[in-house]
C-alpha cells in the first residue's frame, strides 16, 4: 500500500507538506523535495502502523501540549524531522539514500 501524493496551492502558511491519510499533500514546488517527502512518508507509515484514527487522535491531543514549542519537539513529529535531517545530510554529503527510501517504502 502506498500513499496518494498530490500537489496543491492550498496549505497553511509555513507548511510545505502534510499527511492526511491516505493522502500526502505538497505545496506546489516542494513535491520533488526528497527530505520533505521522507518526512511525510514517515508520518504516513507511522499512522498505518498505529492505526490511522488512533495516530491522529494522539497527534492532536499531544499538539495541545506542544503548541508553544517548535514543531520538531512534538513527540510524533520529532522522528519524522530526524529522518528528514538524516536524508538531507546524506544528500549534502553525496551519499546514497537508498536505504532510507527502502525503509519508508518509497522505492
Amino acid at each position: 500500500m502506498r500513499p496518494v501524493e498530490l500537489t496543491t496551492r492550498w496549505l497553511p502558511r509555513g507548511v510545505d507538506g502534510i499527511t492526511l491519510w491516505p493522502f500526502i499533500f505538497y505545496r506546489r514546488g516542494y513535491e520533488q523535495n526528497v527530505p520533505l517527502r521522507c518526512h511525510e512518508h514517515y508520518h504516513w507509515r507511522h499512522a498505518l502502523r498505529w492505526g490511522v484514527i488512533p495516530w491522529y487522535l494522539a497527534y492532536l491531543a499531544l499538539r495541545l501540549f506542544y503548541l508553544s514549542q517548535p514543531a520538531d519537539q512534538h513527540p510524533l513529529e520529532a522522528p519524522a524531522y530526524a529522518k528528514q535531517r538524516e536524508v538531507q545530510a546524506l544528500l549534502d554529503a553525496g551519499r546514497s539514500i537508498d536505504d532510507q527510501l527502502a525503509e519508508l517504502g518509497m522505492v
